[in-house]
């Protein structure tokens, strides 16, 4: 697996980025990581680069509901979180115990409690329960890569026109272009994640488009 970066363009341009926009310093997301740390949870969140993308695409579409599939430690959802005016509301689903309990302590600890509502359990279980929230601004996917595809089916039904729908991860760590499939589990995420790409480029009430972020991103307005 590649190191996370700020694109799939040269590492010197990254650099420049990253040095350029110094995202990471900022007290929240420095908070977030000690506390992530400490509780021993694995460093699979959002590059800082890619957390601004987010904030400024919900800020983009003056967003005050948002779906997030995927909350890890919470650090992106800071980030979504921030670009929300104050009687905004992101919703984040969560199956791990472990990381719920991260995320809730993070959201306490930089007063975003009240702003911020984890959901536990399965998204797929969960996300119906949520049907009667929206339609919702934003919705962004960043959780297991094997059900991509159903969020989709999801998110666009529960999504507002004019609003955006957001996926990370979409390139698998660069094997998504491979005309030789991996071998075993990571040969599944390529599939379920060409289906998924496929569904949002296809779809007649999406405009979509990739952007060349390291992981690959996925943005897509609906009709």
């Amino acid at each position: 697996m590649r190191p996370k970066s700020y694109s799939n363009m040269s590492p010197a341009v990254s650099r420049y980025v990253e040095s350029l926009l110094q995202i990471e310093t900022a007290p929240q997301l420095q908070h977030t990581l000690q506390i992530a740390k400490k509780r021993g949870t694995p460093p699979l969140q959002v590059v800082p680069t890619d957390g601004r993308n987010l904030e400024v695409l919900a800020r983009s579409v003056q967003a005050k509901k948002i779906v997030e599939i995927g909350t890890l430690c919470g650090y992106s959802a800071v980030f979504l979180a921030n670009a929300l005016p104050p009687e905004g509301k992101l919703y984040t689903c969560e199956q791990s115990a472990h990381h719920v309990s991260v995320a809730s302590e993070v959201f306490h600890d930089l007063g975003l409690a009240d702003k911020i509502q984890i959901i536990p359990g399965k998204a797929l279980e969960t996300l119906p329960t949520l049907n009667q929230e929206g339609p919702f601004d934003l919705i962004f996917i960043d959780a297991d890569k094997i059900n991509y595809p159903h969020y989709f089916d999801w998110a666009l039904a529960n999504l507002r026109t004019g609003g955006l729908l957001i996926a990370d991860n979409v390139f698998v760590f660069g094997f998504i272009g491979e005309e030789e499939l991996p071998q075993g589990e990571l040969g599944n995420l390529v599939l379920a994640m060409r289906e998924f790409n496929q569904k949002c480029a296809a779809s007649e009430n999406l405009v979509t488009t990739f952007l060349p972020t390291g992981e690959g991103m996925m943005v897509a307005v609906k009709k």
